[in-house]
């Protein structure tokens, strides 16, 4: 009688203990190309690091971004790792070397170009959208009229930072000479406020959240916002390469930047608790103080770099008299070459 083939699923009992075998066997073991057949198996690259800072940790919006950066995972998934940069000690003397410290940066618009005209080198490739809006405080029970500056002493960081750039850029805009006032250089932000709050200041130009996260007692008042001036498009924070990396490394920038956006992107779409919750662990604030940190974030979910702005900036800066044309050529302020420009 002649023999029928097997069914398929009726195994004979050699192949069914040799699958039962390999069933049991780790699948890199067997697998082609895993290390069964005499190819090596693959070994995990490392992330490769970079130098990054988020710059003022007091931001809300670039808070946020970091944190959500970190919260989802997306320098691992970018096979990048960020690594602090040689810190700052003493802003009160400041040098373009100890500003070009990492490799890439999340900062305020206004703050580049201003570092850009000191010798600082880095360009923007991409914009975030957040808007700070600066203010000149003063305190309640104590106010200045914008009519009665002269001889006021206004704290600022350092001689040669960001919010003593604006206190000259109100004071342009007030029709004051630098002559007429003081600067009161007391090296960081608590300092400034503690200075107004102890009489050795008058006055303080600092941004509103910085005015929320240090004001917890309501002492302070706003005299006057930059937005009165000079209109609200105006000082985005944006990510900052430095040059050098552009040039010797631009596939860890665009990945970096690739990252940053994909959480700007998940920021706008998540729900608005799930932000706020960050908020409020970030910055040990409530409900209420969140919401308020909250409302002063806006974003550019598509990075593109926005050039009216820069160049509406970098004009009135140059009309002025606060940087020369010379000293921030536009074609160092900003790189298209990662998310283009719109």
């Amino acid at each position: 009688m002649q023999r029928l083939p097997l069914p398929p699923f009726i195994l004979q009992p050699a192949r069914r203990r040799l699958l039962k075998t390999m069933a049991v066997l780790p699948a890199a073991t067997w697998l082609p190309g895993c290390g069964g057949d005499g190819d090596p198996a693959p070994v995990p690259s490392e992330p490769t690091p970079f130098t990054y800072e988020i710059g003022v940790r007091t931001v809300p919006g670039t808070a946020l971004i970091n944190a959500t950066i970190q919260d989802l995972g997306l320098w691992d998934k970018h096979g990048i790792k960020p690594v602090d940069p040689v810190p700052i000690d003493d802003r009160r003397e400041w040098t373009p070397e100890a500003e070009n410290n990492c490799d890439v940066r999340l900062y305020g618009m206004g703050a580049t170009i201003n570092y850009l005209s000191k010798g600082v080198q880095f360009t923007i490739i991409g914009d975030l959208g957040t808007r700070a809006e600066w203010h000149m405080w003063t305190l309640a029970d104590n106010p200045i009229a914008l009519t009665d500056l002269k001889g006021k002493r206004f704290a600022v960081t350092q001689l040669a930072g960001t919010d003593r750039f604006y206190v000259d850029l109100f004071l342009k805009s007030l029709d004051v000479s630098q002559d007429d006032i003081v600067y009161v250089p007391t090296g960081g932000v608590g300092t400034n406020y503690t200075a107004l709050k102890e009489g050795k200041a008058d006055s303080w130009v600092t941004t509103e959240h910085t005015g929320i996260l240090t004001d917890r007692d309501n002492l302070l008042r706003s005299m006057a916002k930059v937005s009165d001036y000079v209109g609200t498009d105006w000082d985005p924070y944006v990510v900052l390469a430095k040059r050098s990396t552009l040039k010797e490394k631009p596939g860890l920038v665009r990945e970096a930047a690739t990252a940053i956006f994909e959480a700007v992107q998940h920021i706008g779409k998540a729900p608005r608790q799930e932000n706020l919750d960050r908020l409020m662990k970030l910055f040990k604030v409530d409900q209420a103080m969140a919401e308020r940190l909250f409302a002063t974030v806006s974003l550019n979910p598509s990075g593109k770099i926005k050039l009216s702005t820069i160049e509406k900036m970098r004009n009135h800066y140059i009309e002025n008299g606060l940087i020369t044309p010379e000293s921030a050529p536009l074609s160092a302020i900003y790189d298209a070459s990662i998310l283009g420009t719109r």
